[in-house]
């Protein structure tokens, strides 16, 4: 009796042990990570809005995920916001579309908060004297050139400069051509002041081409230096040639040659928003 006793209590302990062994290898199994998925198998939509259930105008990681379920959303999601914009969206389908799209989180370069980063644009050029700003960003750090180009995205600079630099009713920003000049210090304070502004401060046109006026942006629009400074690093990420070994622009010294160049351009002058007329005229041109 007491061996048909011991044998009942071993065979029940031994299936017990069995079964919570095989409990724990289906828990281990449902709760294993996926490999990762090929890039070759993410598929994107066509169009940004199909992706925007909730009609937001933004898509969410769980909407993004939706549409493409094979998509790592981290290596897709450049600035780390959570959401798909559209920029991050147009960049997932080149990419896709020539290959070389990875799936992998890109590196991520180490950004430096800058001291005055919150300052006012206006305030900056103010204090500053001329000449004396310099970008404290590396054109060089792709991670700044594309929170700077999310910015110009932001502050609605796309609007009239296109939304890659390539120019609309304003001048393109990647062509190479410097209206009043490359430096960081000039760059700045034509954003902040506006090229009226610049003007009357004393900075003089080196390009003939013929832009749009410059409204100020400083302190309406963008309101933080910072958030200046990393568009201009994006600006000059995208204009990596070497500035000396540009050909020359003309330099206009003669009043005469002013009038006579301002008067043949005139008709194509163009006025950004915000504006009802133009004073690029042979009277006010410099």
């Amino acid at each position: 009796m007491l061996r048909k006793t011991l044998y009942s209590f071993t065979a029940a302990t031994a299936f017990a042990v069995a079964g919570i062994g095989l409990a724990f290898a289906t828990n281990s199994s449902a709760s294993s990570p996926a490999a990762p998925a090929s890039a070759s198998s993410v598929h994107v939509p066509a169009t940004y809005e199909s992706m925007d259930t909730s009609h937001t105008g933004i898509v969410t990681e769980k909407e993004a995920m939706a549409a493409m379920p094979n998509l790592n959303f981290k290596a897709a999601d450049e600035n780390g916001d959570g959401q798909l914009d559209r920029v991050e969206y147009l960049d997932l389908q080149s990419k896709v579309a020539d290959g070389t799209w990875t799936n992998a989180v890109a590196k991520t370069e180490v950004v430096n908060q800058i001291t005055g980063y919150d300052d006012n644009p206006v305030d900056v050029v103010t204090k500053a004297p001329k000449g004396s700003l310099k970008n404290p960003y590396d054109p060089a750090n792709t991670t700044v050139a594309s929170e700077g180009h999310q910015q110009f995205q932001n502050h609605g600079c796309n609007g009239c400069h296109g939304g890659n630099g390539g120019g609309g009713i304003c001048p393109p920003l990647n062509n190479g051509v410097w209206i009043y000049g490359p430096s960081d210090d000039t760059l700045f304070r034509l954003v902040a002041l506006g090229s009226q502004k610049l003007q009357e401060a004393g900075f003089a046109r080196i390009s003939p081409e013929t832009p749009a006026l410059m409204p100020q942006q400083g302190g309406t629009t963008i309101t933080k230096a910072g958030d200046l400074w990393k568009i201009i690093t994006w600006i000059k990420s995208m204009n990596t040639k070497d500035q000396a070994s540009m050909d020359p622009a003309p330099i206009l010294n003669s009043r005469a040659a002013v009038e006579v160049w301002a008067a043949e351009h005139r008709a194509m002058a163009k006025v950004c928003p915000g504006r009802t007329s133009s004073p690029w005229d042979g009277a006010n041109a410099r």
